[in-house]
């Protein structure tokens, strides 16, 4: 398969943009000190950072992965 996801992005271009939206969040939620939103942003940092790490998503490793035996 190849190096583009579902959506025609690729695991690195994600990664990065969770990463920006998070930033992003969290500098909002530190202006306004809402709490629940640092949580959000941590988390979609993370989930980039994540994504950046293991970049084949488990139904794009799963056409890769060897058939069973008929």
């Amino acid at each position: 398969m190849d190096a583009m996801c579902h959506d025609g992005m690729c695991a690195k271009c994600w990664g990065g943009k969770f990463i920006v939206v998070g930033i992003v969040v969290l500098l909002t939620a530190m202006y306004w000190s809402m709490y629940i939103w640092h949580v959000l942003g941590v988390l979609l940092i993370l989930k980039g950072v994540m994504k950046l790490a293991m970049p084949a998503c488990s139904h794009c490793q799963g056409s890769e992965m060897k058939k069973g035996r008929k």
